[in-house]
């Protein structure tokens, strides 16, 4: 593999010198950052032009020099208060069984953090990666190499009922996250202690010549116990055989170590946890305890009077216990404590003596290394099907299955109404993993009536020996079943794999079913906004509250932060009223039975389709946040409220603004129009994302406020939404008398994408006359155009959306959409010369090859005078042109779904991003959505249709085409 060449920065090498050799390392103290009880995104990719290399940051410190803590929190003590830094898993959810049996309890940093972001607001960032078109494929990843630690580590996103999986220490087909984009997610750990994440990213170069990849990098996670930063030892091994080995007062002492039940009720949660309590014998004695579980750091805290007592969370498996004392007084002596096995169901005390033998890393379950050098492909063959479910109109189990087991990659499935659509009515993100398939429930109601063209991109892993392959078909009708069978393409030089004949398919097992943004930056002034109006389909913004010193002291102001860069390179701060969300037909959103509670009703009855804009962002959908970083609470006593009044709505509309509840429970509803304003209370800097609730197609006006007490900080300022609702014309979601708390659905997973910047004008607000996008509900639509084909030389310019506050009197006809550059990636930008196989770089110090942490050896010593025995622990230490095959023609889409009450429109929908953004009565109440990272399909961001026509755009269909050559095949199958 003499062509291939590796990028990186010594890997390997640092990965050895930063892994500490043994967990007793491990205190923190002199990290230059303990992060906590704030935002934090980590890790977050950055690139160096200079070197054609990553590197991984917390936030903008390398991520090396930081330790994030989760200590205990709660949003209160009351009794519908709850433990922030706790996770029970809920009973009937098979879909959870990866975090353990119902009741378990788990230390968790949250997905939504309770009063001041505690405990810890963690997420993964998009990071500083600028123009993707140096990867080949426009791909990178972000791999997780191995979990050192007592327990085990998951990462996942909770959609309310169901939920999208990301990153496990244990199951290595969730290792990669393909183009981060900023998303916040739980991270969960079944015991507490120190844990040692270790990444790197991986990509190719355009020509797939070049391996760039970072360093191999930790990230400390440290779980429970007290601050990092109020540590004094920081090896205890070091210390045990500097102290004191026999008593000077002449006490008989007998230290004893006892783990009992916590019998205190302060806080929710106290009743999962432990008591661990050293006890010296004699109550004069003063010093420090060192406390491990299987023989990884807890906790290092004060002893006092003799004695020493921390409260910790212990997994539902047993795990070691043991304590060190190290004297600080004149007269006591050093100890080590027998281990203790116990767990968060035991409930009577256990006490136990000395020993001479502190426990090593011995994790009785060691997370496994995944670190290859090179993905082989043993089959092109990838299967992509969706079937109706059985008694639904609309709700459709969807598989996508690699014929290789073994394959590597993320996915995108695509429903539009051309090949020329920018926005998806329907679409499906994932990721393949170990077992080379993945299965969703998804609601296609609202792609069943007219033909769609379908686009599958699959994007394997830079390590594999496939590309990036496109396959696509056009004029497709949903009927009962659809599949479409894509080939890889495989990277020049590589030798395709013989093709057996396809066994029989078997029947996809759907996941299981139940029973039943921000930058931290303080705001600029509002003379540096932007006021060119615009108009976001996707992409993360905040409406923010900004202060500027002046002369009278602060003034106050509201901006929008716009990250999703719509007519911009860099993240914009543009003017409130100059900004439009789009929202698309795939925001449907069906209430499904498993949010039932009464707190959900804004969205309607179960089975009523509203428009979501999800608490998690989902890169086909817009994803608006409130902020208040940056504000000075000192000058603001009574805090900061932002103020939420809807100004202008289709007739009997209704808007919603809260978040959900873990798992499906009770909501928190910060804003019902039909209940009056809304309003966000903060006392302290602020980021927040909740899910935005549109009962109806048409054109919103949605004001937002500041005040302090009685005291008015800025004058509302009014944003517009815009929601188009496809070929279905619907009636708004019925709004009843006494609507309840609203609920969250499950917010989907999607961070942020890295679009390039659209090559079309910047959308207007006052567009040129044209069938309005905003129907008011009402009558049956006209019937929608035929999807263009492909574009003329004079296109007729596709319809912006109308500035017109007042709804239609009917719904017009959808316009066919104006010609644009197919999204597909093209090829790359060189030739790639990569021979068939890669040959290892045994020389090189690249991030390749297994690690693992060395098992310290055994030492002789005793309690008295030798040094400590050392016991051994287990350690875990492109593109593809499409072909020109036949397509069978399809059967007649089923009817829709009738409506759950006689006022409401025919339930069909749309779904976008990792799991289905709808879901309805008849479909699972819960599943797993396995996707360890989702991306968004490479093309450039466009912030609302155009009217103009070049002859560029024909330059830019054609050449692409007429390069690829036949790289992907594919077969249309309906029936």
């Amino acid at each position: 593999m003499s062509h291939l060449r590796r990028i990186s920065t010594a890997a390997l090498a640092l990965f050895l010198a930063l892994t500490p050799a043994a967990a007793w390392a491990g205190p923190d103290q002199d990290k230059e950052w303990i992060v906590t009880g704030q935002h934090v995104d980590a890790p977050i990719p950055v690139w160096h032009d200079d070197t054609n290399s990553f590197s991984l940051n917390t936030i903008n410190m390398p991520m090396e020099k930081t330790a994030l803590w989760i200590p205990k929190a709660w949003t209160g003590t009351g009794e519908k208060d709850e433990a922030k830094s706790q996770l029970v898993v809920p009973a009937k959810r098979p879909d959870l069984a990866f975090l353990g049996g119902e009741g378990t309890v788990l230390n968790a940093a949250p997905q939504t953090p309770g009063p001041g972001n505690t405990p810890i607001w963690a997420g993964l960032g998009a990071g500083e990666i600028g123009d993707t078109d140096k990867f080949e494929g426009e791909t990178y990843t972000l791999d997780l190499i191995s979990v050192d630690g007592p327990g085990r580590m998951e990462m996942f996103i909770d959609n309310g009922d169901s939920v999208n999986r990301f990153l496990s220490s244990h199951d290595t087909a969730y290792r990669s996250v393909y183009n981060p984009r900023h998303t916040h997610l739980y991270t969960t750990f079944t015991q507490p202690g120190r844990y040692v994440a270790n990444y790197k990213m991986t990509a190719r170069s355009a020509d797939g010549t070049a391996i760039y990849s970072s360093p191999i990098t930790p990230l400390v996670w440290q779980v429970g116990g007290a601050n990092p930063t109020d540590g004094t030892i920081k090896d205890i091994e070091s210390a045990y055989n500097a102290a004191r080995a026999e008593r000077t007062d002449g006490n008989a002492a007998t230290p004893t170590l006892t783990l009992s039940h916590h019998t205190e009720r302060e806080h929710p949660g106290d009743n999962h946890l432990t008591d661990i309590t050293l006890d010296t014998g004699v109550a004069t004695d003063t010093g420090r305890a060192w406390i491990t579980v299987n023989g990884y750091f807890l906790t290092e805290v004060g002893v006092e009077g003799g004695r020493a007592t921390v409260s910790e969370l212990l997994g539902a498996d047993a795990a070691a216990v043991q304590a060190i004392y190290i004297p600080g007084d004149s007269a006591s002596a050093r100890w080590i404590s027998q281990t203790v096995q116990y767990s968060q169901k035991d409930t009577e005390p256990v006490t136990v003596g000395g020993t001479d033998t502190i426990l090593g890393p011995s994790n009785p379950d060691p997370a496994p290394v995944w670190n290859p050098d090179h993905l082989s492909i043993s089959s092109r063959r990838v299967e992509v099907s969706y079937d109706l479910v059985p008694g639904s109109t609309d709700q459709y189990t969807a598989t996508v299955r690699a014929n290789d087991p073994n394959l590597r990659a993320t996915y995108k499935i695509e429903f539009l109404e051309s090949k020329y659509d920018f926005s998806p009515w329907c679409s499906m993100e994932g990721t393949l993993g170990a077992g080379g398939m993945d299965t969703k429930t998804q609601d296609l109601g609202v792609c069943q009536s007219d033909p769609m063209y379908i686009r599958v991109t699959l994007r394997p892993h830079p390590l594999s020996d496939a590309v990036m392959t496109v396959a696509d078909a056009s004029d497709v009708t949903v009927g009962s079943h659809v599949g479409l069978t894509a080939m890889l393409k495989m990277r020049d030089g590589v030798a395709a794999p013989d093709e057996p004949e396809p066994a029989p398919n078997p029947t996809p097992t759907p996941a299981p079913a139940p029973d039943n943004g921000g930058n931290d930056a303080t705001p600029a002034p509002a003379s540096s906004l932007l006021s060119d109006p615009v108009e976001i389909a996707r992409g993360h913004l905040d409406v923010r509250l900004t202060q500027a010193s002046g002369e009278g002291g602060l003034t106050y102001g509201l901006a929008v932060k716009d990250d999703s860069l719509t007519n911009a390179r860099t993240s914009v701060l543009r003017t409130v009223g100059s900004t439009t969300l789009a929202v698309a037909p795939n925001a449907r959103f069906v209430r499904p039975a498993s949010l039932s509670d009464p707190s959900y009703d804004v969205l309607g009855p179960v089975g009523t389709a509203t428009y979501v804009l999800p608490e998690t962002q989902n890169s086909d959908i817009v994803w608006p946040g409130l902020s208040t970083e940056g504000i000075d609470y000192a000058a603001l006593p009574d805090g900061a409220d932002l103020t939420l009044h809807l100004a202008q709505a289709p007739e009997g509309a209704r808007v919603a603004f809260f978040q959900g509840g873990t798992f499906g429970a009770g909501a928190k509803v910060h804003f019902d129009s039909t209940k009056g304003d809304g309003l966000v209370h903060t006392t302290e800097a602020t980021h927040m994302h909740g899910n935005w609730v549109f009962s109806a197609p048409g054109t919103y006006r949605i004001e937002v406020g500041a005040r302090s007490g009685e005291r008015s900080l800025v004058e509302p300022q009014s944003f517009t939404v815009v929601v188009r609702s496809g070929h279905h014309n619907e009636q708004p979601a019925p709004v009843e008398e006494e609507p309840v708390p609203t609920p969250s659905p499950g917010p989907s997973p999607v961070p942020e994408p890295v679009p390039t910047p659209d090559p079309t004008p910047a959308p207007t607000t006052d567009p040129a006359p044209a069938p309005s996008v905003d129907p008011a509900p009402a009558p049956a639509p006209s019937e929608d155009p035929a999807p263009v084909p492909a574009p003329t030389a004079d296109p007729v310019p596709a319809p912006a959306p109308s500035s017109d506050p007042a709804p239609a009197p009917a719904p017009s006809a959808d316009p066919a959409p104006m010609p644009r550059p197919f999204p597909a990636p093209a090829p790359s930008g060189g030739p790639v010369r990569v021979p068939a196989a890669p040959a290892t770089n045994a020389g090189t110090p690249a991030s390749s090859g297994a690690t693992r942490t060395a098992a310290p050896a055994a030492n002789g010593g005793s309690a008295s005078g030798a040094p400590a025995a050392r016991s051994n622990g287990a350690t875990s230490g492109t593109s593809g042109a499409t072909s020109s095959a036949p397509v069978t023609a399809p059967k007649a889409a089923p009817a829709a779904t009738p409506s759950a009450s006689p006022s409401a429109a025919p339930q069909s929908g749309a779904q976008s991003g990792e799991v289905a953004q709808s879901g309805s009565v008849t479909a699972p109440e819960n599943g797993t959505a396995n996707a360890a990272g989702a991306m968004p399909i490479a093309a450039a961001v466009e912030g609302g249709r155009t009217g103009g026509w070049s002859p560029y755009w024909l330059v830019l269909l054609v050449i692409p085409a007429a390069l690829a050559g036949g790289g992907a095949g594919y077969l249309i199958r309906t029936r």
